[in-house]
């Protein structure tokens, strides 16, 4: 029996076709470095709509007081300027800190905490999220992709976000394939 040249030119199989079919899952352990890093991410996406109007008037306030105080002098400006960067900050912080609390209430109740074991997969356009409280699923559809330097964030219709971590126990061809698979729907 003869054996057939090799193409050099012929595309290779695909590594991860058991992706496609859900036979495939990710598997990695939380951390409380990936999850600080996922709720950062999570927090500058989930409520944007609500810090934009925020910082608008922030804004806007900040500038009518600088026009009035300019008209007492340059230490009257000085000074409220000061207090308005303060008072910014402590209206950002106090914006944000709520949501920071229902965020880690969330994942807790989801079994997402520092140490726990995960698994995700996709089949049939349902990504499956296991953590030690059970399993979840949510239609790729309704998820919100954002790629981050720490892996992907995926952001479900319910106050949560999932983080799939680019170290995980999985290769890098399966995870890509696995990302690929949830942002096709």
């Amino acid at each position: 029996m003869t054996q057939d040249p090799i193409n050099p030119y012929q595309p290779v199989a695909s590594v991860t076709d058991e992706n496609e079919h859900g036979l495939s899952e990710i598997q990695f352990e939380l951390t409380r470095r990936i999850l600080r890093s996922g709720e950062s991410k999570y927090l500058t996406h989930s409520s944007s709509n609500r810090r934009l109007i925020t910082s608008l008037v922030i804004i806007a306030l900040s500038t009518m007081i600088f026009i009035v105080a300019l008209s007492y002098g340059e230490y009257t400006f000085i000074t409220s300027m000061m207090m308005t960067m303060g008072g910014a900050a402590l209206v950002y912080s106090a914006l944000l800190r709520q949501s920071k609390i229902e965020a880690r209430q969330n994942l807790s109740r989801y079994g997402m905490v520092d140490g726990a074991v995960c698994t995700v997969s996709m089949s049939a356009g349902q990504v499956t999220f296991t953590t030690p409280a059970g399993k979840f699923h949510w239609p790729a559809f309704s998820l919100k992709i954002y790629r981050t330097p720490k892996g992907h964030l995926l952001l479900p219709p319910e106050r949560v976000f999932l983080i799939i971590p680019k170290a995980n126990d999985s290769t890098r061809a399966e995870y890509k394939q696995l990302i690929k698979a949830i942002k096709s729907y």
